[in-house]
């Protein structure tokens, strides 16, 4: 008898065992992600293509730069940059040998100065590098910052699209200069978004889910709408310019795009004219080659400056820090870079530091990622952001409610008026006095 119920007793544990294992492990597996990774750098052939400087929001005295047409591409020139692209306030440039059709008021410092182009030989010599070893600069054709004389801040750079010349622009208006760009087969980044979200001055303004919200639907709905900027000039309207690229990244990822990051000098003074700039992965330095890294986001956005993540007495010189190889391992899910000039390598998502070191594992750090990676690489130079690496783990993205219709045309009405000048004018007096 003892000996039936030792057996009975066993056998019971066996089916238990047997019953509550798969439990145990799909429990387990059920909070295991596995992750797709989608790599924007996944075309670059690290071993023969080559990495080019660029410029993409530079100024001149056609509108309120330092420096005159000429002037400004031998600058560009001399400092070793490969593509530069003029984008004056309202002003559509024609060509580094083309005189700029100037617009009254906005291109005040022309009252004083008469714009000079180069000399079409010259011009020749540069995009040839005839005197730099045949290491030509390519221009980006048709340059322009859209929305000239918006208090508000609404700058659009467009590029490849015969749009813009002379218009003064509309307030909060991002999507007209964007949808015409792209009617015309051009692209548009959004400048330095800080100025016009607030974040400047209210850092939580990069939080803002309605400024996020209304950003992400434009990059959504246009494609050609490249990304932002998320550093440039001298880092004071900037600062918080990564903060609210990366709530883009988390609202516009799910629709199946990604945001490119940009970092251009903007300068207005000769001392930051090479502040940041872009690093194009290319087989070859030509126009096509151009448009399409920027397309396709083979390129890396970098700074001497960078407050949040270097300080803001910081302020780099010496080499960059830079990339010379990305290796996305699938089956291991991770994703190493190899750097140069490198002090720190860290990966970011949803804002914040979750890793450091050349490689990344993210089923170590699977509860702290979100739809992305990126990572930045510090250096004594400065800084280099990469894109953002998409990670995929198939789950839904969040459902977003529409507004009822009366909500939708009252918020529309709303956004009507406060785009009008007048209102602006009026708010900003109003702040004044605050």
């Amino acid at each position: 008898m003892k000996k039936y119920i030792a057996l009975r007793r066993l056998a019971c544990a066996l089916f238990a065992a047997m019953m509550l294992t798969p439990l145990c492990l799909t429990a387990s597996a059920a909070g295991e992600r596995h992750f797709t990774i989608i790599n924007p750098y996944a075309s670059v052939d690290w071993n023969t293509w080559g990495a080019y400087r660029a410029n993409l929001h530079t100024h001149t005295f056609a509108s309120d730069g330092p420096l005159d047409v000429g002037a400004t591409v031998e600058a560009y020139y001399t400092e070793g940059y490969d593509v530069l692209a003029l984008t004056d306030h309202g002003v559509v440039s024609r060509g580094w040998d083309t005189a700029p059709q100037t617009v009254p008021l906005i291109s005040f410092k022309a009252i004083f100065v008469k714009p000079k182009p180069l000399t079409s030989e010259r011009a020749a010599e540069i995009a040839a590098g005839s005197d730099r070893g045949g290491r030509g600069m390519t221009e980006v054709p048709l340059g322009i910052e859209q929305n000239a004389a918006s208090m508000t801040y609404a700058h659009v750079n467009t590029f490849f699209a015969d749009y813009g010349q002379g218009k003064w622009g509309k307030e909060n208006d991002f999507e007209g200069p964007i949808a015409a760009a792209q009617a015309l087969g051009g692209i548009s980044h959004i400048n330095h978004p800080g100025d016009w979200t607030g974040a400047k001055d209210d850092p939580a303004q990069a939080n803002n889910p309605d400024k996020i919200r209304f950003i992400g639907r434009l990059l959504k709905k246009y494609p050609s709408c490249l990304g932002v900027e998320i550093v440039n000039g001298t880092e004071t309207s900037t600062r918080s310019d990564r903060v609210f690229w990366d709530n883009l990244l988390e609202y516009v990822l799910p629709s199946g795009r990604n945001v490119w990051a940009f970092a251009n000098a903007d300068a207005h003074e000769t001392e930051s004219l090479f502040s940041a700039f872009e690093v194009l992965m290319m087989p070859a330095n030509n126009q096509a080659n151009v448009r399409a890294a920027l397309e396709n986001g083979t390129f890396f956005a970098c700074s001497r400056l960078a407050f949040n993540e270097l300080g803001a007495d910081f302020k780099g010189s010496g080499p960059m820090p830079s990339v010379r190889r990305i290796a996305v391992d699938a089956a291991q899910e991770t994703i190493t870079i190899e750097g140069a000039n490198v002090d720190a390598v860290q990966w970011i998502s949803r804002g914040k530091v979750i890793a450091e070191g050349g490689t990344i594992d993210l089923n170590d750090h699977e509860s702290e990622i979100g739809r992305y990676v990126r990572a930045q690489l510090k250096g004594p130079g400065g800084i280099c952001f990469t894109q953002a690496f998409v990670t995929d783990d198939g789950s839904a993205p969040p459902a977003e409610p529409e507004p009822s219709p009366l909500r939708a045309f009252l918020d529309r009405l709303v956004f009507e008026v406060k785009s009008t000048r007048l209102y602006v004018i009026l708010s900003l007096l109003i702040r004044q006095f605050d």
